[in-house]
């Protein structure tokens, strides 16, 4: 293992270690860069959104160009170090972090601040395995051919994921005979009333077959993080079902948090944090997205929380008080089969909707509000520049 550089003389910019680049930890690291000498770890060469299944399934062109973007392509990140491996240990006293690299190297880093923002696994689409482009675009295919050869698919869980991949498949696929079960008797839990019950008349609408107070019994996460057919069993006796391919989005979330001291961590293994964003009893590190423990639906990853957590961190660093708190909706919201042939309907935290028209998403929204205003510029470019070690 390669030591530790030393810590940085006084008057040098603060060295900030982001672990994680998904959606937050893209906007976290481009956001600190304007201030600090920022490092990215990512254990994917590119951003491989969670976001939207029901379209990495169906649309799969237009998710790539929205959700699957080389990272040396964000305008902001041109001045992050980025590395492409995972943490394997994190020291808090020494303020160091041990990382294995994608070639098989191991190094050690030292930072001043620390972000977590390490994500979750999820079913078969999230997870915090070391890949390469070319794998990735491999999966990609493969979960595509698997969808496509399917004649019966069964979507296990009623969260957004869940209800995404079922309603698109049903669009794209109108013969294929999709089933959603669910183990409530209402979707989209921690979503308004209103929102609920458009979704599942829309759903009902579309021809998905809907099994509310379904629970599913799970014999290893091993089988829900693979697409593959078979036999649902249901934990309240309810007749069994076999279908061709099993999608399963039922919200079994683990944390990437192994690499971190116990003590960090909730009894779920999520990373305890305050109002700013700061992880208790850590005055020097700060987490933030899916990972955080920041309320009981965790909605740090949306919410404008990476926001926050820059003007903390900065104020911290200047050694004055945090001025901004992460104040969480009391409903999660936004979209939630995202864009369809006729547009985008936004969800809000009251359960209030409003369509946008298909050319406002395709001509302003996207393109100039999400890729050119909120990320800060995505470059057309789609040349590789990740480096594979930590220098």
């Amino acid at each position: 293992m390669k030591d530790a550089p030393a810590s940085p003389a006084s008057g040098a910019l603060p060295t900030v270690l982001v672990l994680g680049m998904g959606d937050t930890g893209i906007l976290t690291a481009g956001r600190l860069s304007r201030h600090c000498r920022v490092i990215a770890v990512t254990t994917k060469p590119l951003l491989v959104s969670g976001q939207e299944l029901g379209l990495r399934l169906t649309g799969h062109a237009q998710w790539r160009r929205d959700y699957l973007t080389p990272l040396d392509r964000y305008r902001r990140l041109s001045r992050v170090e980025i590395i492409h491996g995972k943490a394997i240990r994190v020291d808090p006293v020494a303020r160091t972090a041990a990382l294995e690299l994608a070639g098989g190297e191991h190094c050690s880093l030292h930072w001043d601040y620390l972000v977590i923002a390490s994500g979750v696994s999820n079913g078969f689409w999230r997870d915090d395995r070391l890949e390469t482009h070319q794998l990735i675009e491999s999966r990609l295919n493969a979960q595509i051919e698997a969808v496509t050869a399917a004649s019966s698919v069964a979507v296990v869980g009623g969260g957004p994921s869940g209800v995404s991949a079922a309603y698109n498949l049903k669009r794209a696929y109108p013969n294929k005979e999709v089933t959603l079960f669910f183990s409530a008797h209402e979707l989209l839990p921690g979503y308004p009333k209103n929102t609920q019950h458009y979704h599942q008349k829309l759903l009902a609408r579309q021809g998905v077959v809907l099994h509310g107070g379904h629970r599913a019994v799970v014999s290893s996460d091993a089988v829900t993080s693979r697409l593959q057919g078979g036999r649902l069993e249901f934990e309240a006796g309810q007749p069994s079902f076999q279908a061709e391919l099993i999608i399963w989005a039922a919200g079994r979330l683990k944390p990437h948090t192994d690499f971190l001291p116990k003590d960090m961590l909730d009894a779920a293994g999520f990373v305890r944090t305050d109002a700013h964003l700061n992880v208790e009893g850590y005055a020097r590190i700060f987490a933030i997205g899916d990972v955080a423990a920041t309320d009981p639906l965790r909605c740090s990853a949306r919410n404008w929380a990476y926001k926050v957590l820059c003007r903390n961190l900065r104020a911290r660093v200047l050694q004055r008080p945090m001025p901004a708190r992460f104040n969480p909706p009391s409903h999660r919201w936004g979209s939630i089969v995202g864009p369809q042939p006729t547009g985008l309907r936004l969800h809000g935290p009251t359960g209030k909707s409003r369509a946008l028209p298909r050319w406002l998403v395709h001509w302003l929204l996207y393109p100039l509000v999400v890729r050119g205003f909120i990320y800060g510029g995505v470059r057309s470019s789609r040349k590789m520049s990740v480096t594979q070690d930590s220098k």
